[in-house]
């Protein structure tokens, strides 16, 4: 304490000193993090670019405007494939109600009716296309657009199955749809086409649908690709099909002749036999076979036009 009373000024300049280092001490830390900073935040931007560099394509202008090009071109692509598909299903109209479905119905009931009258062929005696809880109670609101189509489908079947004049038809059997539920159907399944799916949402609904029916072997050929060729989207999923006529008939039938047929035979000896074969019962391609098809009718969602 002596001695900073005797030497004041180098006391004072010590002091000064000491600030002036410390305070340089902080600038230069301060400057020294600054840079560390700018440093590694130079060396994330060359490594950036270095990695759009190194990018297939690399995002410059020219390529953007080719990308942009390729999007153009795959956007038109799935319109028209989107297109595509709706032609190869039935319209959905909205605006059936519960009635108009029941009328629409009943009229398509009669009509299969009246051409299968016409044409001999075997329908069951409670023939309603599937829908024979409707006969009688109307569906639901949100259900009658939905049914209305699938019915005009089954119609469009059992008709091809009419016009090729089979031996039978069986009753259409359908799995209920989503609308016939007490659940609510998301948009999609409800026809609501304004609204987009959910994320995740299936873009198609499979209806299941099964017919049998009975015919000639010719006539299941035809009848069977002309199903094939509806103008609704189905995939078959199997195909069941059953001889009528499953046992051959027996060679001791065969074998066997009446006496009109012996007297008839020219090679007939006078002790009744014979040195020609016995006629033949002709059986194939007169039997019948019974088919089973296990079909799905698919309703592809129709998804909003896609924005550039």
């Amino acid at each position: 304490m002596k001695w900073l009373k005797e030497n004041s000024f180098l006391a004072g300049l010590l002091a000064v000193t000491l600030i002036a280092a410390g305070g340089l001490s902080y600038f230069l830390c301060q400057s020294w993090t600054e840079y560390v900073a700018a440093s590694d935040s130079y060396k994330a931007a060359i490594n950036k670019l270095h990695s759009l560099q190194n990018k297939v394509p690399y995002p410059s202008e020219a390529n953007y405007n080719a990308l942009k090009v390729g999007l153009d071109d795959y956007r038109e692509k799935v319109n028209a494939y989107r297109d595509k598909l709706s032609k190869m299903e039935f319209p959905l109209d909205a605006k059936v109600t519960p009635q108009m479905f029941q009328d629409n119905l009943r009229t398509a009931v009669n009509g299969i009716k009246e051409k299968a009258t016409a044409s001999n062929v075997k329908l069951p005696e409670k023939f309603y296309l599937g829908f024979e809880r409707y006969q009688s109670e109307p569906p639901s609101p949100q259900a009658a657009p939905q049914l209305n189509r699938e019915m005009r489908v089954i119609e469009s079947l059992v008709n091809k199955l009419v016009e090729y004049k089979v031996e039978s038809i069986g009753d259409p059997k359908r799995a209920p749809l989503p609308q016939e539920g007490s659940a609510a159907p998301s948009p999609a399944a409800a026809g609501n086409k304004n609204q987009p799916p959910e994320k995740g949402s299936p873009v198609l609904f499979r209806y299941p649908l099964e017919i049998s029916f009975t015919a000639e072997q010719s006539k299941f050929r035809v009848a069977f690709n002309a199903m094939l060729g509806s103008s609704q989207f189905i995939i078959v999923r199997s195909v069941a099909i059953l001889n009528t006529s499953p046992e051959g008939p027996s060679r001791s039938k065969a074998a066997e002749q009446t006496p009109a047929a012996a007297a008839a035979n020219p090679f007939a000896q006078a002790g009744g036999a014979t040195d020609a074969p016995p006629s033949m019962k002709v059986v194939f391609g007169r039997e019948l076979v019974k088919s089973n098809l296990s079909l799905e009718i698919i309703d592809f969602v129709e998804l909003p036009a896609s924005k550039n």
